[in-house]
């Protein structure tokens, strides 16, 4: 078994499946950096190459459809530790025996693949549903999420499309990386020293507008006063709004 050893990133793990092809070794892996090899196997570092990637890219497109390229994508963000085997199988249908099997769920490693991608995509709608924004000193407007896959590259052209002409940072507590929108352009971005509460990204007083704590009151009283005591359901409650949420909703701090 020869592992090949990717930088953890998309281009990455292509510029990994056009190694893998052009050496022609079989079997194999592809596998992220923080995987180490077995006692017996041999492992090559792959270095990350545009060209190749995009070469990849294109291959998957013209055997496959631009479709498949986007379910390889939502797979990959999911960061499971059987993506990279789940998605290398597919690729060696489609391009050793000309075969999109993307779509037979007869097949055991398709339908495991059909159900991580569905897992990703209910984590980007539920992102849509429980993102929620507190306004900073400056006027920006910060949102801390905690999601279980790495979905947040997923969201932003909905939400730059949603909040246009308002300035927004949206960040993941749990990757420690985000996206900050200036009106214009949507970049990458750490944070070294963090002002926002780590656990739950709440930010402190000081840097919240000086309105924020008003608004969040009136939306609490407002969730606290549409309930229906009576027909209170935590268990259904639950089920619509998982509890690893809880701590980054202005309605259940």
């Amino acid at each position: 078994m020869t592992n090949y050893q990717y930088d953890g990133t998309f281009p990455g793990f292509l510029s990994a499946v056009f190694e893998v092809w052009d050496r022609g070794r079989f079997p194999v892996r592809i596998v992220p950096p923080e995987v180490a090899p077995g006692l017996f196997e041999e492992t090559l570092e792959v270095k990350t190459a545009d060209d190749r990637a995009d070469r990849v890219w294109k291959g998957i497109a013209k055997a496959g459809g631009k479709q498949l390229c986007q379910r390889f994508m939502h797979v990959f963000l999911s960061r499971a530790p059987e993506a990279e085997d789940l998605m290398l199988f597919i690729l060696k249908q489609l391009f050793d025996n000309k075969k999109n099997v993307a779509g037979d769920l007869s097949v055991e490693e398709v339908l495991r693949f059909t159900q991580l991608e569905r897992k990703v995509l209910r984590e980007v709608h539920r992102l849509f549903m429980f993102l929620r924004f507190e306004q900073t000193t400056d006027g920006t407007w910060f949102a801390p999420v905690s999601p279980k896959y790495d979905v947040l590259p997923m969201t932003l052209n909905h939400f730059k499309s949603r909040f246009s002409d308002q300035a927004w940072l949206i960040y993941d507590t749990v990757r420690k990386y985000g996206y900050y929108y200036d009106t214009k352009v949507v970049e990458e971005i750490t944070i070294d020293n963090p002002v926002f509460e780590k656990e739950t990204g709440s930010l402190p007083p000081e840097a919240q507008s000086k309105d924020e704590q008003h608004w969040q009151e009136m939306w609490r009283s407002y969730f606290k006063h549409i309930a229906i005591r009576e027909r209170a359901n935590p268990r259904l409650q639950r089920q619509f709004m998982p509890k690893r949420f809880w701590k980054h909703l202005t309605e259940k701090r």
